[in-house]
């Protein structure tokens, strides 16, 4: 039988198919290996179920490729912002590669100029999803960052490239690029390291296992947090203590349920809540740590747990208006997918309008909200909006 022809625009069914075809495997010997049932592989295949993140790093490990063969990611579409973004990824990757903390600087002094300052408005481009602008000033920050670190005033230097590497790591992973992404997490371990800061190496230790779970390495990761969540609990009297330890609950939450691991994942969404209890909201380390991001990630993890409907109603009333960008526009995807699932089209449709209004940077590279609006394409009465989002997305009719 001659093969399929794959679409200009493949979707992550197409991929996937292709993928299979590839190694000459027949769908149940490709789904027994996933750990899914044949029919279930069959439907998203053809178009018929979306994935969840999880399942597509499942079918990823049974195919045996990565995470980014199936989802297609980096995307590109016509945009002048996005092209912007990728070519400052590329920029930040190759200055990052020349820039161990462990090497001493081989410039002079840093440049004239306020570093934490520039750490300050590298954060908020990245709050506003300015991917483009946030990565751009990162580049020309690193240097002097590099040589500050190995000065009299190292602590404060050292401190703003945790956040800087950890923001640069969050715009490099939105985008697509989860090795460079890796790349940044690791300067931001270095610097925590060489800072000694509990809560800092914490942090770098949720920015590593972001990055881990993003490729499927579930495992690593939750070990990695464990570890450091383990020796941030000896020292919950130093600053921001309670609110990144409430945060590894949050990145466990995610890890236990990419191993299946349910039981794990409910006991820490449920400490996660009792923490956020005590400390209510904070802006520490940029985490937007409180009750609130615990709402948000009970969302979510409701709808990669099958329960699109809970989603929706946790998600009803949550007030969201004073949180960044960067933070609400997965509540607005995520809500997108639950809205789609339960049949609500329209509403579904408006939440993607929206977040791509709020971030379009971040909403026209997420692999989520790309397969969510080439469902709604074919279905919602409001084909028209559909179809424009699709095509600023480069997503084929």
């Amino acid at each position: 039988m001659p093969r399929r022809a794959v679409p200009i625009d493949p979707s992550i069914g197409d991929r996937i198919r292709g993928r299979r075809e590839l190694r000459r495997w027949s769908i149940r010997h490709a789904a027994s290996r996933a750990g899914i049932a044949h029919t279930t592989w069959s439907r998203i295949e053809r178009g018929e179920l979306r994935t969840d993140r999880y399942m597509v790093a499942d079918i990823a490990a049974a195919l045996e490729c990565s995470i980014a063969d199936l989802t297609g990611q980096p995307y590109t579409p016509a945009d002048r912002q996005l092209e912007a973004a990728h070519i400052a990824a590329e920029r930040l990757w190759q200055t990052m590669m020349a820039l161990p903390l462990d090497e001493p600087p081989t410039a002079g002094s840093p440049a004239e100029r306020d570093l934490w300052a520039e750490a300050e408005l590298i954060r908020d481009l990245y709050a506003r999803t300015d991917y483009a602008g946030a990565l751009g000033r990162l580049v020309g920050l690193a240097p002097a960052l590099h040589t500050a670190a190995h000065g009299p005033d190292s602590a404060t230097a050292l401190t703003a490239a945790v956040q800087v590497y950890g923001v640069g790591m969050g715009a490099l992973l939105n985008l697509g690029h989860p090795a460079y992404a890796w790349l940044a997490a690791q300067r931001c371990t270095e610097a925590a390291q060489r800072l000694n800061d509990p809560a800092a190496l914490a942090v770098a230790a949720v920015n590593r296992g972001r990055v881990s779970s993003h490729t499927g390495a579930f495992g690593p990761a939750r070990s990695m947090v464990e570890r450091a969540a383990a020796e941030l609990d000896q020292h919950t009297d130093s600053p921001a203590a309670l609110d990144v330890l409430g945060f590894t609950h949050l990145a466990r939450a995610h890890h236990a349920t990419g191993m299946r691991d349910q039981a794990a994942a409910a006991d820490h969404l449920a400490e996660a809540g009792r923490l956020a209890q005590r400390t209510g909201e904070t802006e520490a380390w940029d985490l937007q740590w409180g009750p609130r991001n615990v709402s948000l990630w009970t969302v979510s993890h409701q709808i990669d747990t099958g329960r699109p409907g809970e989603a929706v109603e946790t998600a009803t009333g949550l007030d969201v208006a004073s949180l960044p960008a960067v933070r609400t526009v997965y509540l607005y995807t995520d809500l997108a997918r639950a809205l789609t699932d339960v049949r609500r089209d329209d509403e579904a449709v408006r939440m993607l309008l929206t977040a791509e209004r709020v971030a379009p940077q971040h909403t026209r590279s997420s692999a989520a909200a790309r397969e969510t609006a080439r469902a709604l394409l074919h279905k919602a009465r409001r084909a028209s909006a559909v179809q424009g989002l699709c095509e600023r997305m480069g997503v084929a009719n």
